[in-house]
């Protein structure tokens, strides 16, 4: 007998035996305990998620002599032929091959030929996205109102490009990607069956590289266990898929911490020595990081997919790392994956990007931006803490001005004349009093101006967080002389002014001319990510030996030393006025009638 394939040999011969679709298999099991059989159900999801096998086993399902049940026996006859493939009542269609209208008629016909051995006439039709549209249309009417002992079980990997006609006649089953645990325990069951000694780690590199599909999990399994002559290393599965072992990663790890540019690059040189797909590498470096993050921040153990032995390792390594130098190298390895795309010499844009993370000066610029950031959050919440406690006093000043003025009124009512004459210097009290009014009032002012510099604070924190959004914006637009200039020129917000953006440049002065000519490209950008209304005005010139700019909480202090300077110069302008002055300012104050005054 000749070989058969181990995805064909372990196809699913009953619903338990489906891998990862607990949903679709317990609803389908419902079904079929209830009776409560739909007329036409649509299978959609990646290659090798098990529509067509899912399709088979429900076929059966229906069709075995002790059924409708929940599980076909998978002895008696109906479902040995199903099996087989060569039960007349069981009809699958491959609608790539078979998609034009003739096919379709010539189904609508034998439709109406009622089940020769079977309980129902099930059409399986496979890929059925590939049909014309005329085919579509010739399919309706029998799909929504087929005879009652016909059913339709349509498969597909691309259900969007199934007409809404099609999808509102069926009942859907979304089929989900295999997590890489699952498929790896079906193919560790799979290896001992065949009596093959295995290794857990190839396993899990198999279903890693499977990306979620068990058929592909199978037929590399199989290949590899022609590789092995009945033993299943880690290494072998690392040659047959052009990868790399994950101590290789560990070291990139370690390098980059010690800063050590010459051990990355006789990594890559030994990956390159040994053939292995430089593509696949960086791909496998992005994981790897990824995988340092999810352990830095105290993610799931779920969501890294890598055996305990792996995981330790992980957290041991993440205790070299910050959470923001770990995203700063993700960001790096994925702009070198993208253009690596578009580069006839990878090797080189993958050194590149490995010695860059070495480089001391390439830190210090992003904790300097990190640094940066951080201290305007400070500033901008010590200022918004002045701003409140400044509108509290102000509120309080004014209140208690209020209450003042009441107690006056009511003096002028209850107190004898000789009182108010004897209390000049109460009156003088109010007097001054009215003006620390005046002065709270003008504080808050002050604070409201420095309110708006905090409202520009936080716009500029937006953008430049906002800025590498920009510049992957202008990279899928195909605007890659805008943004090889704000790359090489290494251009990025630096300062904002009532909505007006002004740009940093380090690099030369010939950007500056490109990105004035396409500032409307940036706004538009700007304007798509943040919903920010911003101009950009121009470029300001960074300079070692110019004095900083002062910071918001320094301005505000200056403000109001400023204020409390023009207090003083009103309170002494008030105390050299000439005593008719004074007493015409008395008698504005209480009233003319209760008055007198003595030499």
């Amino acid at each position: 007998m000749s070989y058969v394939a181990l995805y064909r040999k372990y196809r699913p011969q009953n619903f338990d035996e489906i891998v990862g679709q607990k949903a679709i298999v317990t609803t389908l099991k419902n079904q079929l305990k209830s009776g409560k059989i739909a007329h036409a159900y649509l299978f959609c999801g990646m290659r090798g998620t098990g529509k067509t096998s899912t399709a088979r086993v429900f076929a059966k399902a229906l069709n075995c002599e002790k059924g409708p049940i929940e599980n076909p026996c998978n002895t008696c006859a109906s479902c040995k032929a199903i099996t087989s493939g060569n039960m007349m009542d069981v009809i699958e269609m491959d609608a790539a091959s078979n998609r034009g209208i003739d096919d379709i008629r010539d189904l609508r016909e034998k439709v109406n030929f009622a089940p020769s051995e079977g309980r129902y006439k099930i059409y399986i039709i496979d890929e059925v996205h590939m049909l014309t549209t005329e085919a579509f249309n010739a399919l309706l009417k029998t799909l929504e109102e087929p005879p009652k002992y016909v059913i339709f079980i349509l498969a597909t990997t691309e259900p969007d490009k199934l007409p809404p006609t099609i999808l509102s006649r069926c009942m859907r089953f979304d089929f989900k990607r295999i997590t890489t645990s699952e498929i790896a325990e079906r193919l560790k069951k799979v290896a001992q069956d065949s009596e093959i000694d295995v290794d857990d780690k190839a396993l899990l590199q198999i279903a890693a590289h499977s990306q979620g599909s068990v058929r592909d999990a199978l037929s590399l399994l199989d290949k590899a266990m022609a590789f092995g002559k009945g033993k299943l290393a880690y290494e072998d599965i690392l040659i047959l898929l052009g990868a790399v072992s994950n101590e290789v990663f560990y070291d990139v790890s370690a390098a980059v911490i010690k800063g050590n540019g010459t051990d990355l690059l006789n990594v890559v040189d030994e990956v390159a020595k040994q053939g292995k797909d430089l593509f696949r590498f960086m791909d496998d470096l992005l994981e790897h990081f990824r995988n340092l993050l999810m352990v830095s921040i105290g993610a799931d153990r779920s969501l890294i997919d890598v055996i305990d032995e792996d995981y330790a390792k992980l957290q041991e390594i993440s205790k070299g790392y910050t959470r923001e130098k770990l995203l700063s190298i993700i960001n790096v390895l994925k702009d070198a994956a993208n253009d690596v795309k578009w580069s006839s010499q990878p090797r080189i844009i993958l050194e590149a990007a490995l010695v860059k993370l070495t480089l001391p000066a390439f830190w210090e610029k992003e904790e300097g931006y990190i640094a940066r950031i951080q201290q305007l959050e400070r500033q901008v919440a010590a200022l918004e803490e002045q701003l409140q406690n400044a509108v509290k006093i102000g509120c309080d000043n004014t209140n208690q001005s209020i209450s003042k003025s009441h107690d006056a009124a009511s003096a002028k009512n209850t107190l004898p004349t000789d009182t108010l004459v004897s209390d000049g210097h109460d009156l003088t009290q109010k007097i001054k009093k009215s003006k620390d009014k005046s002065e709270s009032v003008e504080s808050v002012k002050i604070d409201e101006s420095d309110k708006e510099k905090a409202d520009d604070s936080k716009i500029l924190l937006r953008l430049q967080e906002a800025w590498p959004n920009v510049l992957e914006s202008l990279g899928s637009k195909r605007k890659m002389t805008l943004y090889s200039s704000i790359k090489a020129g290494g251009i990025r917000p630096a300062k904002i002014e009532k909505n007006k953006l002004y740009l940093i440049n380090d690099g030369d002065a010939v950007y500056e001319e490109i990105i004035l000519t396409e500032k409307h490209t940036i706004e538009e950008i700007i304007k798509q990510i943040t919903d920010i209304d911003v101009t950009v005005k121009g470029f300001i010139v960074e300079q070692d030996n110019e004095l900083p700019e002062p910071s918001a909480s320094e301005e505000l202090s200056a403000a109001l030393e400023e204020n409390d300077s023009m207090a003083d110069e009103s309170k002494a302008e008030s105390e050299e006025i000439s005593g008719e002055e004074y007493g015409k300012r008395v008698i504005e104050f209480v009233g003319e009638d209760i008055v007198t005054f003595k030499d």
